[in-house]
């Protein structure tokens, strides 16, 4: 009976172990990570052919353009930094709350990586040390954030549209609808309020560190 007990016996189950929902929980996470690493990488390679038009253009949501960013006020860094994450996220919650909504919502962190990638690969393409440096000091550390937030929500809109999937089948329902959309709105004010520490974040590395740059 004993060795019957620790054959069939589940470590998870002792006290310390991870349980294997929070496991797979995880893994769907790191999944999304890697999404936006994808777009981190081929935004870098897709920067290093881009120009100052292109980089410009796409401020209002990537917060590209580098000269605006080294002149502009602490309210003006957070308010820029905060509407790019607002956009990202809001779209996501749209995405969450319809059927195939949330399979859509897999490729945002691809793109929010690949604008992020842009950034740098044009960077490094037009200034060098000095633009890696610019990225490193000013752009990276709320960037980092603001891409696990957009993560973590886009992985929110994808379980949503699961659940509600899992009310179009035959069998029985046995969580409240009502009760799962509130759960969605406030776990997507919660990241909604992480995206506003990443934006703080962004415009504090941006006082401290845009002095030091000037790009022509």
């Amino acid at each position: 009976m004993l060795m019957k007990k620790i054959i069939f016996s589940s470590p998870f189950r002792k006290k310390g172990y991870v349980r294997l929902p929070e496991i797979r929980k995880n893994l769907l996470f790191v999944v999304f990570m890697l999404t936006l690493f994808a777009g981190i990488t081929l935004g870098a390679l897709g920067g290093r052919a881009a120009d100052k038009q292109l980089m410009e253009s796409l401020d209002v949501i990537f917060l590209t353009n580098f000269k605006v960013r080294c002149s502009q006020s602490m309210i003006d860094a957070f308010v820029a930094s905060f509407a790019s994450a607002f956009i990202f996220i809001l779209v996501v919650f749209l995405l969450g709350l319809s059927v195939w909504g949330g399979f859509i919502a897999v490729f945002v962190p691809f793109i929010k990586g690949y604008g992020y990638g842009l950034s740098v690969g044009y960077l490094y393409a037009a200034y060098g040390l000095t633009g890696i440096l610019y990225n490193i000091l000013i752009i990276l550390p709320g960037a980092f954030l603001c891409s696990a937030v957009i993560a973590a929500a886009s992985q929110e809109a994808f379980r949503n549209s699961i659940k509600i999937i899992s009310v179009f089948r035959k069998t029985a329902v046995s969580d409240d609808p009502h009760i799962q959309m509130k759960k969605y709105l406030l776990s997507m004010l919660w990241l909604l309020f992480l995206a506003a520490i990443s934006s703080a974040v962004d415009m504090l590395f941006s006082f401290m560190f845009s002095w030091l740059f000037g790009f022509q």
